[in-house]
């Protein structure tokens, strides 16, 4: 026993060892509104364009420096150019239809603005939406890949999901969201629901989302000692 705890420890030692220096949400938000000329819930016919209008309600680390509720600013993002490749559905025995869209490759916008005017406004694109949106800083902007919906049509609550996987390639704070000179792995994510008490004419989804952010670290050493305390 002792010498497959001597082995292990030794095979530690020989590997480098990381661990996330930030992880968890960066960025929340609660509501963002996506839209899509010629879109359903459950149908997104290929070559559709899927835009996302979104106010942030709070940041985490490394951006908590960030203040969400300063009345004298905004912060927003813009998600644009994702287009559709269609929607497959998938029957579930007892209770209806799954649906999954996938999408071509986007982009992401965060802003700081003032004054604090992002107005959805209906039927977008309108006069507000996305332009109100997309004024002020620059704070960070990246391509979104990998991005689908997922929806159904049997959840009580018109609830379904939709993700995608962000690689940060500008903006003032780039570097924040960068480690060793590269950007940190980021994941869009979060809740859909296109319940018609909560909707904005013209919409196709509300989303409660977040972007979490995962920067490593670099390795880290220990000692014979340290390991062998573990096992006493």
């Amino acid at each position: 026993m002792r010498s497959w705890i001597r082995n292990t420890a030794a095979a530690l030692l020989a590997c480098a060892v990381t661990a996330p220096a930030h992880a968890g949400p960066a960025i929340d938000w609660d509501p963002a509104y996506f839209y899509a000329a010629g879109a359903t819930p459950y149908s997104s016919p290929p070559g559709t364009q899927l835009f996302i209008v979104g106010t942030i309600s709070s940041f985490g680390p490394p951006l908590n420096f960030l203040n969400p509720n300063d009345p004298a600013k905004e912060y927003t993002f813009y998600l644009s150019g994702l287009t559709s490749l269609g929607t497959s559905t998938t029957p579930i025995p007892g209770f209806g239809n799954a649906y999954l869209a996938t999408y071509d490759p986007g982009v992401i916008q965060v802003y700081e603005g003032s004054p604090r005017d992002a107005d959805f406004g209906i039927n977008p694109p309108n006069g507000t939406a996305p332009s109100t949106f997309t004024n002020g800083t620059l704070l960070l902007s990246g391509t979104v890949n990998s991005f689908y919906t997922q929806t159904n049509d049997f959840s009580t609550f018109m609830t379904g999901n939709a993700e995608g996987n962000i690689t940060w390639t500008g903006g003032t704070l780039l570097s924040f969201v960068s480690k060793n000179g590269q950007p940190c792995p980021s994941l869009f994510t979060g809740g859909l629901t296109w319940l018609p008490s909560v909707m904005i004419p013209g919409y196709l989804f509300r989303h409660d989302g977040k972007i979490d952010l995962d920067c490593p670290t670099p390795s880290q050493s220990s000692t014979w000692g340290r390991l062998k305390s573990l096992y006493r």
